[in-house]
C-alpha cells in the first residue's frame, strides 16, 4: 500500500504525508514501515501498546495529524489493499473544491464490491439501509473506510462524544460531520480482494454498529462540555 500511494504522490494536489497505527501487531508491521521511513521522506509511525480498536487508532492518527503536521486535510484507508490507492487521487481533487467529507463508495455508479458472498452483501445493504434509515446520512456508503476529510470535519468531531473503539467509528463520526453541518461527497471504487491478513469484523462489531446506530438514532450525539 506505501509503494502504491507514494507512486501516486506528485499526482496529488496536495502534500502526502502517511501516518501509520500499528498496535504492536506481531506481523513485523512496525519493522517494516521502520523500513520505508529510511526510504521515503513522508512517513511517520505510532505504535501504541495493545490492540485498542480501529476507531481509536483514527483518532489517534487524526490527533497527530493535527497537532503535529497541521494537516489542511487527513485521510482514512486500510492497509490491505481491498482499498485502491489510486483512487486518492480523485478523492483529493473533490475535496478542495469544498467537500468536507469524501467518501470512496462501492454504492454510487461505478463503484462495487467484486468476489463477495451473497451474506457480505446483504451484511453491507443491510448496515447501509440501516444508517439511512436512522441517521438521514446524506450519503450511499456510510461504512466505508475510505475517506479524505477537511482539518474542520475533524475539529467538528472531536466536539462531539464519540465514544466508538470499533468500526462502529464510521457511522458514528458520519453522523457528528452530519450534525456539525459538513459537506458531502462519493467517489466510485471498486472494493479489491484482500491481498494478506484476516478481517476483523466479527459478530460482536456488527452488533455494535448496529446498538451504535440505533442509539445515535433515538438518542443523538451530544457535544463535550
Amino acid at each position: 500500500m506505501i509503494e502504491r500511494l507514494e507512486a501516486i504522490r506528485d499526482r496529488l494536489p496536495l502534500e502526502l504525508i502517511l501516518i501509520v497505527v500499528d498496535d504492536s501487531s506481531s506481523d513485523g508491521t512496525a519493522d517494516r514501515v521502520k523500513e520505508f521511513e529510511r526510504k521515503f521522506d513522508n512517513i511517520s509511525l505510532i505504535e501504541r501498546p495493545s490492540p485498542a480498536g480501529i476507531g481509536s487508532a483514527y483518532a489517534d492518527g487524526f490527533t497527530f495529524a493535527i497537532s503535529k503536521l497541521h494537516a489542511d486535510y487527513l485521510g482514512e484507508i486500510d492497509a490491505d489493499l481491498q482499498h485502491p490507492p489510486e483512487v486518492l487521487v480523485e478523492m483529493c481533487k473533490i475535496a478542495i473544491t469544498g467537500n468536507d467529507v469524501v467518501i470512496a463508495s462501492r454504492y454510487v455508479k461505478g463503484g462495487e464490491a467484486a468476489d463477495w458472498s451473497l451474506g457480505r452483501k446483504i451484511l453491507s445493504r443491510g448496515a447501509n439501509a440501516l444508517t439511512r434509515v436512522f441517521l438521514r446520512i446524506p450519503v450511499r456508503d456510510s461504512t466505508a473506510g475510505f475517506r479524505v476529510l477537511s482539518c474542520r470535519a475533524v475539529e467538528a468531531l472531536f466536539r462531539y462524544n464519540v465514544s466508538s473503539k470499533g468500526y462502529s467509528f464510521q457511522v458514528e463520526s458520519l453522523y457528528a460531520y452530519k450534525k456539525a453541518g459538513m459537506t458531502f461527497a462519493e467517489v466510485p471504487y471498486k472494493f479489491e480482494v484482500r491481498r494478506a491478513g484476516e478481517t476483523k469484523l466479527n459478530r460482536k462489531e456488527m452488533w455494535e454498529f448496529a446498538k451504535t446506530t440505533i442509539r445515535l438514532g433515538m438518542l443523538g450525539l451530544k457535544k463535550k462540555s
